[in-house]
């Protein structure tokens, strides 16, 4: 093949890639919508836009007892309506502060709280990325299109304020109350982002962690005073139900193993340890090259691996790691864009029996967010020059052939 050849196959390859990814996640949606129909907003409208009605009108936002029923169907062996994705439900969950923060958009008609709670999200995952350090408008569109945002944006759910107060925390790590605040809100309104607090711990800013906590106490506290503490008493229970009733369909370690056969308790244990141990790896790396960044991505990644739940919106969190270590385009922000492709490749998976213990359509669903964290922390814990380095040794290597004699050598002879 001549060098034009190749360079124009290179080229093919690289057009049809590109727009493979960037159309994957648009596609993903548009099937989605297909399989399930177009329920837009449901997470916002069950499960904040309806808290903050309930508390206007002077009612609990939880329904505690819903919960419970549920699970109890689930333990007596039938099939509760969280358990399959075309009988799902959405009912208050979140901690107070959500809910008192969302009061303001419940006092309007839902479809204007829903357009502006759209137009916000789109603005916090942008602004989130941008005081991460990102400027590169490739990198920001790229967010946008990827399948994370755009089926949290479908659903209404919080995880581009969360990447907002990570932006937040980082933009001014190097003062004490900018990052206290923004960790504490987003612990408060979210619980399972607290790992990042111990980022606070690994890099020694104790004052800094000091305040988050302090801080986290009174958001805590003060919404639930807010709303007269209802649900504060059955509220761990609250969510050991609703763990208990959707673990099995999560794309998170804990929905894995269970549906692999192991006992929810031991596979939440599991996935605290496996947690602590990327916690703890953060810590070995703290006093290293790029140590402050490698220790706040690693500490988004324990986050996502430790909680029983995780959703596939949950995801955007990983261009807070990938925009640390590569503030300008790179492959590592191909990362979260390529689901749809490792989720169609998962596919050659052959399909199983109902009653088989392991499910290969939940493994086609967890498969590709296991195999994007590990991909990320990859990328957090070496440089550049170390993944080249790696990349080149498991190539084959191609023997070369002798060149061959010039005209004038063999006319010589």
């Amino acid at each position: 093949m001549t060098p034009r050849m190749r360079w124009l196959a290179r080229s093919v390859v690289r057009v049809v890639g590109l727009g493979a990814l960037l159309l994957g996640g648009p596609g993903l949606l548009v099937a989605t919508i297909h399989r399930v129909g177009l329920n837009l907003l449901y997470d916002f409208k069950g499960g904040l836009y309806n808290a903050g009605v309930a508390i206007l009108h002077g009612h609990s936002p939880y329904q505690p007892g819903f919960l419970a029923h549920q699970a109890a169907v689930m333990r007596a062996g039938h099939v509760a309506l969280g358990e399959t994705s075309l009988h799902s439900f959405s009912v208050p969950v979140y901690p107070a502060l959500a809910n008192v923060l969302v009061v303001p958009f419940s006092a309007v008609p839902f479809w204007i709280a829903g357009l502006a709670y759209t137009l916000l999200s789109a603005a916090a995952m942008v602004g989130g990325i941008w005081l991460l350090g990102v400027r590169d408008r490739r990198c920001l569109a790229l967010t946008l299109v990827s399948w994370p945002f755009m089926f949290g944006a479908l659903l209404g759910a919080i995880g581009p304020f969360l990447v907002l107060g990570a932006g937040v925390a980082w933009r001014w790590r190097d003062r004490i109350w900018p990052p206290a605040l923004a960790l504490a809100t987003i612990i408060a309104v979210k619980i399972f982002p607290w790992t990042l607090a111990v980022w606070l711990f690994i890099t020694r800013r104790y004052k800094a962690l000091a305040i988050c906590v302090a801080a986290g106490i009174v958001l805590t506290f003060g919404a639930w005073a807010v709303i007269g503490f209802d649900g504060l008493r059955q509220y761990p229970q609250m969510l050991s139900d609703m763990s208990f009733v959707q673990e099995d369909r999560a794309v998170s370690v804990v929905g894995v193993l269970v549906i692999a056969g192991v006992s929810s308790a031991l596979a939440t244990a599991i996935a605290m340890a496996a947690g602590a141990g990327i916690l703890l790896l953060a810590w070995r790396l703290a006093h290293g090259p790029d140590g402050d960044r490698r220790v706040f991505g690693l500490a988004i990644l324990a986050a996502l691996a430790a909680t029983p739940i995780v959703w596939e919106h949950y995801m955007v969190l990983l261009f807070v790691p990938i925009a640390l270590v590569s503030p300008r385009y790179s492959k590592a922000w191909l990362i979260p864009v390529c689901v749809p492709l490792i989720e169609a490749a998962s596919f050659v998976i052959p399909p199983g029996r109902a009653d088989a213990p392991f499910s290969p359509d939940i493994l086609r669903s967890a498969l590709p967010w296991l195999v994007l964290e590990l991909m990320t922390g990859i990328v957090l814990c070496t440089t550049s020059e170390q993944r080249r380095a790696a990349w080149a040794r498991l190539r084959p290597v191609r023997p070369r052939l002798p060149p061959e004699p010039a005209a004038s050598s063999l006319e010589a002879a």
